[in-house]
């Protein structure tokens, strides 16, 4: 005979997935193959007992120790006065209600009074009455007999004739009893006689009609028949196989309420056993063949939370737009740079020749002439539009201007190394007193846009201006020309204007010319 395997043995040999309690996924495999297979569910797939459970009732150190010395085993009541008060009324009363129980169910069941001085146990409630007596109505006594009245017992009737036989003659007009008391008649209705159907005569079966109101009858027949042949195919007939639907429309009205209700039930079961993941989704919410939207605020929700998600990555997309006009101003800059590397004349010598040297066609716009089309390079500028580069406007003529010439103490520092156009200029000796005061002023100019915020370098004909660098001679002492000493000057503050743009210190030396011409045209000067 083969012998049974034991519950271990099939537990081992059953596949992982199939143990119910982590003994039978922890018992001895099989193969080694099943080992693995419980050791990948083990820590994959199944929930330890030990998480699932609550967390374990924790007693406090001398949680027992306290409890013991709520009673006093040798007093037998409790330390606390409360406790004490509230343990002896609970008593007090459970003892005082069990003992009523226990007198009531000894009353009902045995003899009112008792058996050995023949005193009433009923003589609280009724004093002075008799025990045996107080049963009250017929049903809802305790004890079997009722109170006992004036009139005494009351006798059987003896008749159940509503009158006197004797002198048929009603009791309220015949009877022993005085007037008063008598028993009232009861008015009866006689019964109806009842004739048999088949002895009455009403149809003529000689002439085929009724005798009286013949076609009152004929009618009131054809819609009984009609409304018994309704009511027979009602019956037998209630569904039309044809049409697939009830000849009665409550019937199908309460048909297709139930389709309904068996449709939304089966609906909400299958909803029931989703599981919560699956019951918040959007398309829970609209249909996706109509698009008919069912909870409106939900989608605003799903869209709020779709704007905020995007939101997330929106800072890229704006970086990468950045980078992207920036590649297009540096594409823009690069394509207007190439095109400024080109030199002006590289096609000024075709518009100087007139005509095309392949078809000797002249250049204009006539229909047989060659339309030569501008080109995108800049043009040279000449050198008067080299000066005139960066000048302020001319202002009107009809313009005064107050120039105020700086002191000789103001803007200077006493000692700075950093700052050498800052420190105070030597006194003028001699004849170049009206030149000093002029390099002053062009100084000062200089300081002043240097102090605004002008962000132009500084060039070798500025460094050449400073107070710490020699002063340019000039020629011809406290008499000379005044142009013949201010064209050096003029000459390098023109180179640098012509590199840089800076029209506020040509002017400025301009000034300083004008200055010491001034002053050596001055009576004594020099």
């Amino acid at each position: 005979a083969r012998r049974r395997p034991s519950a271990r043995e099939m537990a081992a040999a059953a596949p992982p997935w199939a143990a119910r309690t982590m003994e039978d996924l922890r018992a001895p495999p099989a193969t080694w193959g099943d080992e693995i297979r419980a050791y990948e569910t083990e820590k994959r797939r199944v929930v330890d007992e030990g998480l699932v459970r609550g967390q374990q009732l924790r007693l406090p150190k001398g949680a027992v120790q306290a409890q013991e010395r709520v009673f006093d085993p040798l007093l037998q009541r409790f330390r606390d006065l409360g406790v004490e008060t509230q343990q002896r009324t609970m008593e007090e009363r459970e003892r005082v209600a069990h003992l009523n129980r226990a007198q009531d169910i000894d009353i009902v069941r045995s003899q009112p009074f008792n058996i050995i001085n023949h005193a009433s146990k009923l003589e609280a409630l009724a004093p002075g009455q008799d025990p045996m007596r107080l049963g009250g109505n017929a049903g809802h006594a305790t004890l079997k007999e009722s109170r006992r009245s004036k009139e005494g017992k009351t006798n059987h009737p003896g008749t159940f004739c509503d009158y006197n036989i004797v002198s048929n003659l009603p009791f309220d007009v015949h009877h022993w009893q005085k007037p008063g008391e008598r028993p009232r008649a009861e008015e009866r209705q006689a019964r109806a006689r009842k004739v048999p159907h088949w002895s009455v005569k009403d149809f003529d079966i000689v002439t085929n009609r009724y005798s009286n109101d013949h076609e009152f009858k004929i009618a009131n027949e054809k819609r009984l028949n009609l409304l018994e042949a309704t009511y027979k195919h009602s019956q037998q007939n209630r569904f039309d196989p044809i049409s697939q639907q009830f000849n009665d429309p409550r019937h199908e009205e309460r048909a297709k309420a139930a389709a309904d209700a068996r449709e939304v039930e089966g609906t909400l079961r299958a909803e029931a056993l989703l599981p919560p993941s699956y019951k918040g989704r959007e398309s829970a919410h609209y249909g996706i063949l109509s698009h008919e939207v069912y909870n409106p605020e939900m989608i605003k929700l799903y869209d709020k939370l779709e704007n905020e998600r995007k939101d997330q990555y929106k800072n890229r997309y704006i970086v990468e737009h950045n980078f992207h006009v920036q590649d297009v101003k540096h594409d823009h800059i690069t394509g207007a740079r190439r095109l400024n590397r080109v030199a002006p004349e590289r096609f000024q010598e075709q518009k100087l020749r007139g005509f095309d040297i392949i078809d000797n066609r002249t250049h204009g716009r006539l229909p047989k002439e060659r339309q030569i089309h501008e080109d995108f390079t800049t043009k040279r500028p000449t050198p008067w539009e080299r000066v005139q580069q960066g000048r302020l406007p001319a202002p009107p003529a009809d313009l005064v201007q107050t120039i105020r010439m700086p002191e000789a103490g103001d803007r200077t520092l006493a000692s700075s190394s950093s700052a050498p156009q800052l420190r105070a200029p030597a006194p003028p000796t001699g004849s170049s007193a009206g030149q000093q005061r002029g390099y002053d002023a062009a100084s000062t100019a200089a300081s002043s846009k240097r102090s605004s915020g002008a962000s132009l370098p500084r060039s070798r004909s500025a460094a050449a201006l400073s107070p710490a660098q020699p002063r340019p001679a000039y020629s011809g002492g406290g008499g000379g020309d005044a142009a013949t000493g201010a064209a050096p000057v003029a000459a390098a503050a023109r180179s640098r204007s012509q590199r840089q743009g800076d029209s506020t210190l040509l002017v400025a030396v301009v000034a300083h010319g004008q200055r010491g011409a001034e002053a050596n045209e001055a009576p004594g000067g020099g």
